[in-house]
């Protein structure tokens, strides 16, 4: 794990100047031994790379003559309200990158006034975890339904007793994988794996656990058929994620994930203008974000919050709490200068009609979906089709 006390070379590192997101992953992998970094870095190489390739497919659509002189990035994340779209996302072992572990993410969050869930794969007992949070922050809780589904039932019992204000499934990693995930380097490493056992019907089991005021989020779903059947179960929301690139091969890469997950959500009347307040469900994305120019495209494309896994850890082996509270405030920066540019002052004004997919000719991604799999939008393919 990163030591707290600093040697002169990485008192050295910490002058070089942090101008990107990537500029903290080289500080990273220089310093972070060899396990920690296999483990942060680890992954399906192809579902990895086209992850960071999807944000090259969608173009900005700038509006102009709007002022942006202010330029406001606040939300409500898991019912919570924040001061920006980006909160830290569940990474398990957070003592690889900071001796304080997930008691730094805690507070971290606080600080830049954002959202941390909280692992289920926790470094820290849960107590010790929530013990970091400061007087009015709340904190969601991540759930794994493991192998072991005693012990998982009884993290979960404790995170609620401690006063978890969520609860956050992942739902996109209980197929099993040889020899854990097999790391972009090409070796391999352990982990702590979900039951393979987990379907709707097991979900809907978690979701009659929890208490009637805890809303049940699933992080994890991929397709539009997916959130659609998750909107119909009753969730809170939906996170758009594909676990960074480690839970499957060959997968499709996130954004387009995100943008056939908000269409099929919005044609069943869960999303945007057709939706009422008692079928309305908020959508998160999680995969790939590296800058605020990729943030704002999953925000024009329907998500209301962006999580972040490997770079915040990238940034707490930089320089702990407050390397992460510099990488927030970095690509909160970065994304106000994309919303000014595309001529957007608040959250609410990114659109799909914003951006455009790339092809022969643009064509504005409200006017098309990329699912090929489900009938209800094979028109729509066809009309784009035909357009280029």
């Amino acid at each position: 794990m990163a030591e707290d006390s600093p040697s002169p070379l990485e008192e050295e590192e910490k002058e070089t100047p942090i101008q990107t997101c990537h500029d903290f992953e080289k500080v990273a992998k220089h310093r972070l031994p060899s396990y920690a970094w296999d483990y942060i870095s680890g992954g399906e190489a192809d579902t990895m790379a086209r992850n960071r390739q999807n944000f090259a497919l969608y173009s900005l659509r700038p509006r102009v003559l709007v002022d942006v002189s202010v330029i406001d990035t606040s939300c409500t994340l898991f019912g919570q309200a924040c001061k920006i779209p980006f909160y830290l996302s569940s990474v398990a072992k957070g003592r690889l990158v900071t001796k304080e572990g997930e008691r730094a993410f805690v507070r971290s969050a606080a600080k830049v006034k954002t959202s941390y869930l909280v692992p289920t794969v926790s470094s820290l007992p849960l107590k010790e975890v929530w013990s970091a949070a400061v007087e009015g922050q709340h904190l969601p809780f991540q759930f794994y339904l493991l192998n072991d589904e005693k012990q998982s039932f009884e993290a979960l019992r404790e995170a609620l007793a401690l006063g978890a204000c969520a609860v956050v499934a992942t739902v996109d990693s209980n197929a099993p994988r040889m020899g854990a995930f097999r790391a972009s380097t090409g070796t391999s490493t352990g982990g702590v794996f979900p039951s393979p056992l987990l379907t709707w019907k097991r979900l809907a089991e978690v979701r009659n656990f929890l208490p009637a005021h805890i809303p049940l989020y699933l992080k994890g779903v991929q397709t539009a058929e997916d959130g659609v059947q998750a909107a119909q179960m009753g969730v809170r929301g939906i996170i758009v994620s594909n676990h960074g690139g480690r839970a499957c091969g060959d997968a499709w890469g996130c954004l387009s994930a995100l943008e056939d997950v908000a269409m099929g959500l919005r044609a069943a009347g869960w999303l945007g203008e057709g939706s009422t307040p008692s079928r309305t469900l908020e959508l998160y994305y999680d995969s790939g974000v590296r800058s605020g120019r990729d943030a704002i495209k999953a925000l024009c494309l329907g998500a209301q919050g962006i999580g972040l896994g490997r770079p915040y850890y990238w940034a707490a082996a930089y320089n702990g709490e407050e390397g992460i509270a510099s990488l927030l405030d970095m690509l909160t920066a970065e994304l106000q200068h994309a919303m000014a540019q595309a001529g957007a002052n608040a959250l609410g004004m990114l659109q799909p009609s914003l951006l455009s997919r790339a092809g022969n000719r643009p064509v504005p991604c409200a006017e098309v979906s990329p699912c090929l799999g489900s009938s209800g939008w094979k028109q729509q393919e066809t009309e784009f089709h035909s357009k280029l």
